[in-house]
C-alpha cells in the first residue's frame, strides 16, 4: 500500500510541513527506515535521529521546526502513529466459513463472513456476529454470545453463557468465565460455593494472552467498554472494571472489587477482595491493596501495602538511609553509656 503525506496527515488531522506529495511505502522504526518509510519522532532527540536517517517522512510534535524531510506535525504523535501502522497493518482475520474439523452444536445462530478455525468447538445455543474471526483450537461453551468483528485468537476459552462485545480481541490462552474461588469452610473442609453468574465483556476490549476472568457467583462480572488488559492477568469472581481502564502483566483482582473508569494498574499488582477504586486511580506497580480499601477518585497509591505515593517514596528514601542511621543510633548509644559512666565516677 501507498499513500502520500498528504493522505496519511488527513487521516491523523495533522499538519504538513514540507512536500505533502511524497509517498509512502511504509511504517519503520528509525534505525530500519528506509527512503519512502514514515518514522515517529515524540522528542527532539528522537526527532534529530529521525533527520539523520533515511525516512523520507517524520510524524512529530506540533512545534518543530523545518526539516529537509517531510513532516506531519499533530498533538499527539503516538496516537497517531498508531493510527498509521492500522492503515498499513489492517487487522488479519481468517477465511470466512467453517474449516471441516470444526464441531459445531445445536441452534447455533452464525453471522455474515464468520471464520471458524481447525478444531473449533462451539456448544449449543451460541450466537456468533457478522465478521467474527474463531481461532484455531477455541472452545465456546453453551449459550455463549460473540458478538460482531470479535477475534478470538487460537485456543482460547469460553465458558457457558460468557457474552463478548463488538471489536473485542481476545489473545492465545485466554480463559474467560471460568469458576469463581469460591469455598467455605466447614468441619476442616473446604465446601465449593456453586459459581451460577456471568461474564460480561463490553465492546473494544482487549484480553491478553493467558488471562484468566472469573464468572460470577450470582450476577456478574464485567469488565466494561475499551478495557485493556495486559497477558497473564488473574480477575475474580463479581469484580466490576471501568471503562478505558488498563490492567498491566501479572497483576491480580479479588473477588467483589470495583475499579472506577480509566484507571491504571501498574504491573504484578495485588488487589485483594471488596476494594473499590475511584475513577482515574493508579495503583503503582508490585503495589498490594488490602481488602476492604477505597481509593477516592485520582489518587495515586504504591507500596505494600498501597498508601499514598508521597509517603511511599518518603520510606522507600528512609529505608535506603538504614544501615547509616543503624550506625548512628550505635554512636549515640555508645556515647550515652560513657556519659553515664562519667557521671557515676
Amino acid at each position: 500500500m501507498v499513500y502520500t503525506v498528504d493522505a496519511i496527515a488527513r487521516l491523523v488531522q495533522g499538519e504538513v510541513s514540507g512536500d505533502g506529495a511524497v509517498s509512502i511505502r511504509r511504517v519503520s522504526s528509525i534505525e530500519e527506515a528506509q527512503e519512502e518509510s514514515l518514522v515517529l519522532a515524540e522528542t527532539p532527540a528522537y526527532l534529530r535521529r529521525a533527520e539523520a536517517s533515511s525516512a523520507s517522512c517524520i510524524l512529530t510534535r506540533e512545534g518543530a521546526g523545518p526539516s529537509r524531510k517531510s513532516l506531519i506535525l499533530v498533538r499527539n504523535p503516538k496516537a497517531a502513529f498508531a493510527r498509521v501502522l492500522w492503515l498499513y497493518h489492517p487487522a488479519k482475520k481468517g477465511r470466512a466459513g467453517a474449516h471441516p474439523s470444526a464441531v459445531i452444536g445445536e441452534e447455533v445462530g452464525l453471522g455474515a463472513q464468520v471464520a471458524i478455525g481447525p478444531f473449533v468447538t462451539i456448544g449449543n445455543r451460541v450466537r456468533i456476529g457478522d465478521r467474527v474471526s474463531i481461532g484455531p483450537g477455541c472452545a465456546i461453551g453453551d449459550g455463549c454470545v460473540i458478538e460482531e468483528d470479535t477475534i478470538l485468537h487460537s485456543r482460547v476459552t469460553l465458558y457457558e453463557g460468557t457474552r463478548v462485545g463488538k471489536r473485542v480481541i481476545v489473545h492465545a490462552g485466554a480463559v474467560l468465565g471460568s469458576d469463581g474461588f469460591g469455598f467455605v469452610p466447614e468441619d476442616g473442609e473446604q465446601i465449593k460455593i456453586p459459581q451460577v453468574g456471568i461474564l460480561v465483556i463490553e465492546d473494544d476490549v482487549e484480553i491478553g494472552a493467558n488471562v484468566c476472568i472469573d464468572r460470577a457467583t450470582l450476577g456478574r462480572t464485567i469488565i466494561g467498554r475499551g478495557v485493556k488488559i495486559d497477558n497473564l492477568v488473574q480477575i475474580g469472581h463479581n469484580v466490576a472494571v471501568g471503562e478505558s481502564s488498563t490492567l498491566s502483566a501479572q497483576a491480580g483482582v479479588g473477588g467483589s472489587t470495583v475499579v472506577g473508569k480509566r484507571c491504571t494498574i501498574a504491573g504484578q499488582v495485588g488487589i485483594a477482595d471488596h476494594v473499590t477504586l475511584g475513577d482515574r486511580v493508579i495503583v503503582g506497580a508490585q503495589s498490594g491493596v488490602a481488602p476492604g480499601k477505597q481509593l477516592r477518585d485520582g489518587e495515586i497509591v504504591w507500596g505494600s501495602p498501597a498508601r499514598p505515593i508521597q509517603k511511599s517514596k518518603h520510606q522507600f528514601a528512609a529505608m535506603a538511609r538504614l544501615p547509616e542511621l543503624l550506625e548512628e543510633v550505635a554512636a549515640l548509644r555508645r556515647r550515652l553509656i560513657d556519659l553515664e559512666t562519667r557521671t557515676v565516677r
